[in-house]
Parts: C-alpha cells; sequence; structure tokens
C-alpha cells in the first residue's frame, strides 16, 4: 500500500473521530521526509481536561483497527491542547 493512500485514509477518519473524549479541533497528517514507514500525525486536541497521552493511545488503537492502509507503517503522533 502507498503511503499517500494511507495518508488519505487516516485523514478521512479524523475528519469524523470522536474518541478519546475529544473531537480533534485541526490536524495534518503526512509521510515522513525522513523515514519511508513512519506516518507523522499532528493533532490539536483543544479540550485542556482531555489527557492526551490517552487519546493519542485511543486514537492510535482506532487507526490501527478501521484503516487497515496504515498496517505497514508506523505512526508519530504530535498532539497539542
Amino acid at each position: 500500500m502507498a503511503i499517500h493512500d494511507a495518508v488519505a485514509a487516516i485523514e478521512a477518519l479524523l475528519h469524523t473521530y470522536d474518541g478519546g473524549g475529544a473531537k480533534p479541533v485541526k490536524f495534518q497528517v503526512r509521510p515522513s521526509g525522513d523515514d519511508v514507514d513512519v506516518i507523522k500525525i499532528a493533532v490539536e486536541i483543544g479540550d485542556a481536561k482531555v489527557d492526551q497521552r490517552t487519546w493519542v493511545a485511543t486514537c492510535e488503537a482506532a487507526i490501527r483497527k478501521r484503516v487497515p492502509e496504515a498496517a505497514g507503517f508506523r505512526l508519530q503522533f504530535h498532539a497539542e491542547e
């Protein structure tokens, strides 16, 4: 599977994602410029009450379950409130 297909599928999921207690306010999903098997996901959660680590773990689990295109790639998250 091409990395760009996986990126597009993750973006589509994040547009509707409401897990971990909050929806992402803004996000950017892109292939890593350094590693060919890494997808970088930057998200702004927008809710200071939500634990970022828990949110990221829940979101990654949802991606792994619902986005088969991402199976061959490592995900690197950067989350902000």
